[in-house]
């Protein structure tokens, strides 16, 4: 009797599980991403104290909120493997150099990656904003983020007073009016300390 291969049921029935499991996968990432990728514009933040946090940047240097006191801060988190956060990114480093010179700060939050993994990310796309390290996602997790990336205005006082989850387009006009007007509030903020 001539030799039999196995009957083709078997590797059909696998390769049904692995297009069954693709499908799966396929449904949930286009749930999903428009959920994170997008946000239409800022919205008002009601939990209006921001928790404070010191992380180490790339460099290693420790860098706390508190020590932008006195400044508008954007605190964003992403990570490298987000392409949402990926593609704000370019949008965040015009965002500072449109307001250079200015009491404003952005502050970017990786979110549990390696720190040689975010430095080279770092090199590679020329993102020269502050880049802290959330290794173990404790800031993220305290900061009850649900989606990346995801945003928050802080105003010269340390109070948050905006999230955007996804990217709100940070140069369209209403965010930028926002923005300045928080900036315009920071010499109220300074005046009232006098």
């Amino acid at each position: 009797m001539p030799y039999m291969p196995l009957p083709r049921s078997t590797e059909l029935s696998r390769l049904k599980q692995l297009i069954l499991h693709l499908s799966a996968i396929f449904v949930l990432i286009t749930l999903l991403s428009p959920r994170v990728a997008y946000s239409e514009e800022l919205e008002p933040y009601t939990d209006s104290t921001a928790k404070g946090f010191t992380l180490p940047d790339i460099k290693g240097e420790a860098q706390s909120l508190t020590d932008y006191r006195g400044k508008v801060v954007l605190v964003n988190f992403w990570a490298s493997w987000c392409m949402p956060c990926v593609q704000e990114m370019p949008e965040l480093t015009q965002l500072k150099q449109h307001l250079d010179g200015q009491p404003f700060e952005i502050l970017a939050l990786n979110v549990g990656e390696g720190e040689n993994r975010v430095k080279h990310f770092a090199k590679r796309t020329s993102f020269n904003l502050p880049v802290l390290m959330d290794k173990s996602s404790k800031v993220f997790n305290e900061w009850k983020i649900e989606i990346m990336p995801t945003s928050f205005l802080i105003d010269a006082r340390g109070r948050v007073r905006y999230r955007a989850r996804g990217n709100p387009g940070w140069e369209n006009e209403q965010t930028l009016s926002i923005i300045e007007k928080l900036i315009k509030e920071t010499g109220k903020a300074d005046g009232a300390k006098q």
